[in-house]
């Protein structure tokens, strides 16, 4: 068994371990584990522990950076488990993929604004690199797409880029 059947949701939502994640998105796909994938934060221990405890008892969160990521679903059966990806950043997303990870999908949930950054879809911006570095992804046959919740209907890459990147169309 291939770990992409294993996993659920691949998502990039800054805010990690949220509301929305907590109460709609582990009931929508049933998930039992929620990995964090992120280069800052597992080598932070004491804001590791605040985003596993932000999580219901019932659901094991770990943190990981990109490599040990890609190594561990490369390398281990994943069992029955069903699995929550969140990325903090595209960076670190594009950065597994470099590394030989990949999934069908991925959905971008929320990514706050910043100088380098535009609103590109409700709670989501993006800088031209970002922007980039999902084409880059969605060129390996990945659909990526924009939604916040399971009941919104989800917007592509494609539709974002022409409205707000039209450069890069």
């Amino acid at each position: 068994m291939s770990y992409k059947d294993n996993i659920k949701l691949v998502r990039v939502d800054d805010r990690l371990v949220h509301g929305q994640i907590v109460t709609k998105w582990v009931n929508e796909t049933k998930a039992n584990k929620i990995v964090i994938v992120d280069q800052y934060l597992a080598t932070n221990e004491y804001l590791s522990r605040v985003f596993k405890m932000a999580a219901p008892s019932n659901i094991d969160v770990s943190v990981m950076a990109p490599n040990d990521f890609v190594d561990m679903v490369k390398s281990q059966d994943l069992g029955d488990n069903r699995y929550i990806i969140l990325f903090k950043l595209v960076d670190n997303l594009k950065k597994c993929f470099d590394a030989g990870f990949s999934v069908d999908e991925v959905q971008i949930g929320g990514i706050g604004a910043n100088t380098d950054r535009k609103l590109v879809y409700q709670s989501v911006a993006l800088s031209e690199l970002e922007a980039k570095e999902l084409l880059a992804i969605q060129e390996n046959h990945v659909r990526i797409f924009f939604q916040r919740v399971p009941d919104e209907k989800p917007v592509s890459l494609d539709e974002i880029i022409k409205k707000h990147f039209n450069n890069l169309a």
